[in-house]
């Protein structure tokens, strides 16, 4: 390392700008020191300003300062145990980050590009579009508190979350549950980010979020009966029910029903058909013997016109489609319960299962759960399982005698 005076090719000013040169492994850097000298008092040997003037030895003083705090960050970047080159050193003694500083977006789409990839295998392609939601939200957010498209990843802090969270509830108009699974995305990418090493710290440590519990509809066992004995005039209404009845005596999902094919219908070892095939959402395995009303429903499909070759037990329909379906069979109905395809499961949880009788381990293995927390969000215990469970306790105590006072 040196410093010279550098004056420009037929500059006739005496007074001419001191440079600092850094030289590592034959690559050079060099910058001004922000201090000018008369060109003819450097001395060339010492490479410092000639005389005892206040001016040189205020000049002098500088440059020795510079000399030591470029010796301090070469140590400390050299103790960091990465290559460096003479450009790292200025920008560690100027105070400047040595690598350029890391967006959300870049994150985000470095997760949200895996997903895509792997679409159809670990992922679905209902994950990707619910982070493609996620982040529009997100985007609109940062616009509208920091006036700004992106972000640093650095800059995402315990506080911005706060106010995220806030946001998505006061202003963007979600729900809590929502937020949480919105907020779980960013959390999603900012954990991966810290893990890459794009981040010194998780700003989630100390997020805690509590799910609200929510009134999730089902079916009775009169309604369900009703649903299933009720004639519609409609072949597209048929058509419907028919696949929201399949799905509460399987307790499959929509996106499982209709790729269901009739591969996926086998004969058990206790000789009755059964179903088995994966989630759409998860990939789990899912194995159902059938009840009579489902093994109907699919007798009932085999004539049903097929095209090309296709192969599914049961109609194809959109699922927007059949859920403006259920909207009208509810009109049909008179119900005011809000039916979506989705409380076909809760039905088969609830009533054809639980109420009577079966297990609740079985009842999430059916469903396709891994845990049993994820049945007992779906599983509610109704009036006529609590009935049932509770006779023979009220037999046992019919004779009990108590001795009672006259309160007169």
């Amino acid at each position: 390392m040196l410093f010279y005076p550098k004056r420009r090719f037929k500059e006739q000013d005496r007074f001419v700008p001191i440079y600092i040169r850094i030289t590592l492994d034959g690559k050079r850097y060099e910058w001004t020191t922000g201090r000018k000298c008369n060109f003819d008092d450097w001395d060339r040997t010492t490479h410092r300003v000639k005389g005892n003037k206040e001016a040189a030895r205020d000049i002098n003083c500088w440059l020795d300062t510079l000399y030591a705090r470029a010796h301090t960050c070469r140590q400390d970047l050299y103790l960091a145990g990465k290559g460096f080159t003479p450009l790292h050193v200025r920008k560690l003694m100027q105070g400047e980050e040595l690598d350029p500083p890391k967006m959300l977006s870049q994150a985000w789409g470095y997760h949200a590009n895996q997903i895509a990839g792997l679409v159809g295998k670990s992922y679905t392609q209902g994950t990707l579009v619910k982070y493609n939601t996620a982040l529009k939200a997100l985007k609109k957010f940062i616009l509208l508190k920091f006036q700004l498209d992106d972000i640093r990843l650095d800059k995402i802090d315990y506080q911005f979350i706060k106010d995220y969270d806030f946001y998505l509830k006061a202003d963007y108009g979600v729900k809590n549950n929502t937020a949480i699974q919105m907020q779980k995305k960013l959390r999603t990418v900012m954990k991966i980010a810290y893990e890459i090493g794009w981040i010194r710290r998780d700003p989630y440590l100390a997020y805690r979020a509590k799910t609200e519990e929510v009134n999730r509809e089902f079916l009775t066992t009169e309604e369900l009966g009703a649903l299933a004995i009720k004639k519609f005039s409609s072949k597209r209404l048929r058509v419907v029910r028919d696949l929201f009845l399949f799905s509460c005596y399987t307790g499959l999902s929509y996106a499982d029903a209709v790729k269901l094919r009739s591969t996926d219908i086998l004969k058990g070892d206790d000789g009755g058909l059964w179903l088995q095939t994966h989630r759409v959402k998860n990939n789990n395995r899912v194995r159902v013997p059938l009840i009579s009303p489902a093994i109907r429903l699919i007798d009932h499909y085999k004539s049903y016109p097929r095209f090309l070759d296709e192969d599914f037990v049961l109609p194809q329909l959109s699922n927007q489609k059949a859920n403006a379906g259920l909207k009208e069979i509810m009109k049909v109905m008179g119900w005011t319960k809000w039916l979506t395809f989705h409380c076909a499961r809760h039905t088969f949880a609830t009533t054809v299962t639980l109420t009577n009788g079966v297990p609740i381990e079985t009842v999430g293995q059916m469903l396709g759960h891994k845990n049993i927390r994820s049945t007992q969000l779906y599983a509610r215990v109704t009036d006529t399982k609590v009935s049932i469970d509770m006779k023979p306790l009220k037999k046992k105590y019919e004779g009990q005698q108590l001795e009672l006072t006259n309160n007169n």
